[in-house]
């Protein structure tokens, strides 16, 4: 379509039909806003490209203006919202990919953190509740320091994930709690206070010393302490993939993540150490009691997958 052909249509059926024209001839710096605006009349995120003056006013009105750095005009610059530094339109391509990323592993990390200080939460006020022996809080702050600083981290530099640039925009109104974020944080939470509070009852009911029930309020304290404290390292692994599958060839390729899993679980799993656990207060746990806190973080892989995967035949992505 050339501008004199533009000039023809109106506004409104303009911007009804604006996707079934691809290449515009011969527009002048009004054509080109005016194509902006329809686009951006059908709610879509508009990218322009320009590197010469009579290209600012569209630039502008864009909802990402890009300059050129080598060819571009001082003016079309100062209109732009970012400069390509080498011309190349690859370069756009790859700063979509990066721009995503970077969103999907604030959303990971938003995800791990929250859902795990819901558990803790739902933890500490079901043994208030129920009138049971609750978690100092040095080992709350213990669990904290663990979990809440490496792995964090660790999966704010996840690598980009196969196949993001197949995924549809967002859309204008997304934020980092949507795309299903906000009730994984919730059902993800409170499946981690039952496993901590199973984990409890197992150590209440089925300890080793029947005869003392001091000894087993111990051990079952403990079980309790260190299954909410590797719970959510275990947890820290679903959080890698928002709704694809773990059990995956490229789910262990970042050696950041998997340097912060192994010192955070050492560091945990340290406390049962003599001098430790005269310093938290708790006992030492046998062979049986550890199975039980690992299996309970084994459950909280199983059971996340086993949402996921009905998340997915659902269709989200």
């Amino acid at each position: 379509m050339t501008g004199a052909q533009l000039d023809q249509l109106s506004d409104y059926y303009f911007k009804k039909h604006v996707a079934d024209y691809n290449v515009y001839a011969r527009v002048s710096p009004e054509h080109k806003v005016r194509i902006v605006k329809a686009w951006q009349a059908n709610d879509k995120i508009v990218a322009m490209t320009g590197d010469g003056v009579n290209d600012a006013p569209s630039l502008k009105q864009a909802d990402i203006g890009i300059g050129m750095g080598i060819t571009d005009t001082e003016v079309s610059k100062g209109a732009a919202d970012m400069v390509l530094a080498d011309d190349n339109f690859a370069t756009i391509v790859e700063a979509v990919k990066q721009g995503r990323k970077v969103f999907i592993n604030i959303q990971k990390t938003i995800l791990y953190l929250m859902s795990c200080n819901v558990g803790e939460v739902l933890t500490v006020f079901m043994l208030t509740m129920l009138g049971w022996d609750i978690l100092a809080p040095v080992r709350l702050l213990w669990i904290n320091l663990v979990t809440d600083t490496l792995p964090a981290i660790a999966l704010g530099v996840e690598p980009v994930e196969d196949g993001i640039m197949k995924c549809k925009p967002r859309g204008k109104k997304s934020n980092f709690f949507s795309g299903g974020v906000a009730s994984s944080i919730i059902y993800q939470g409170i499946l981690e206070g039952v496993l901590v509070l199973g984990a409890y009852q197992f150590g209440l009911h089925v300890g080793l010393h029947i005869d003392n029930t001091a000894l087993q309020h111990g051990d079952a304290l403990t079980m309790a302490f260190l299954t909410l404290g590797l719970i959510q390292l275990f947890h820290a692994i679903n959080s890698k993939y928002l709704h694809q599958s773990i059990f995956r060839k490229h789910t262990f390729s970042n050696k950041w993540f998997n340097g912060a899993i192994i010192i955070s679980a050492l560091v945990m799993s340290a406390v049962e150490l003599p001098f430790m656990t005269r310093f938290f207060d708790i006992t030492e746990l046998n062979g049986a009691q550890w199975a039980v806190v690992l299996i309970a973080g084994l459950c909280m892989i199983l059971i996340v997958e086993i949402v996921k995967f009905f998340e997915r035949r659902a269709g989200k992505r």
